[in-house]
């Protein structure tokens, strides 16, 4: 029997193999992430007119070939973007745990809900920019971001499992709600006052909370009696 000698150089190579697609790997989520990121600057700098393939290439100081082989092209990169946790809140972060919120009923379910969404969109000032061109744009990209936000919120809606009389008609309340609240979060970032209320401040968001629970009770409870 002969006995061969060991070759470590083969060990050696597939280590360096191994290691080399660790590294590649790694490279590839760091410029996705940079990929994906340049998107929302772009947008809140220069809304969808100033969104492209070149400019989010710029921005994210890569070859834009790297974003069609990642992502496809824009539509697909721009739905990356918005379903990542630094652009919108998952259901998760809006609800936690739905059966806390079957203890609770539906006035105070909503409330709770209101109240995380004010503090995650809070949390999110370049969310807000971008939801501010939204309101003068009617573009694709708008409206791609839009679905998304929609999307989430009925998820939240459904883990919530809300039931409520008939006779309130919870789809216009909830609108009006978001309409009122996302109004006045757009208008943090562009001026710290609004009437006699400084956005800037956390007092004046508690003011704004407690209004929000007292007419999620007048509208629920009335209807309730």
């Amino acid at each position: 029997m002969i006995n061969y000698p060991s070759r470590p150089h083969l060990t050696y190579y597939n280590s360096y193999v191994t290691t080399g697609d660790m590294k590649s790997k790694k490279d590839k989520e760091q410029t996705r992430k940079r990929i994906i990121e340049a998107v929302g600057h772009v947008l809140a700098r220069d809304g969808a007119k100033g969104l492209g393939i070149n400019s989010i290439a710029k921005q994210a100081e890569v070859d834009k070939v790297l974003i069609y082989r990642y992502f496809g092209g824009l539509p697909e990169v721009i739905k990356a973007f918005g379903i990542t946790e630094k652009y919108w809140p998952n259901p998760e972060e809006l609800v936690g745990d739905p059966e806390q919120w079957e203890k609770l009923g539906i006035q105070l379910s909503l409330h709770r809900f209101f109240k995380n969404y004010i503090r995650a969109m809070r949390s999110r000032p370049l969310t807000l920019e971008i939801m501010a061109w939204e309101q003068v744009s009617t573009s694709k990209e708008a409206a791609c971001l839009e679905d998304i936000r929609i999307r989430t919120a009925l998820e939240c809606f459904e883990r919530m499992s809300l039931e409520v009389n008939e006779d309130v008609d919870l789809t216009t309340l909830i609108v009006m709600m978001f309409s009122a609240i996302n109004a006045l979060l757009v208008k943090s970032i562009k001026t710290n006052s609004y009437g006699s209320l400084d956005l800037s401040e956390d007092k004046a968001w508690k003011r704004i909370d407690a209004v929000v629970a007292g007419m999620l009770k007048g509208v629920i409870a009335a209807k309730e009696l």
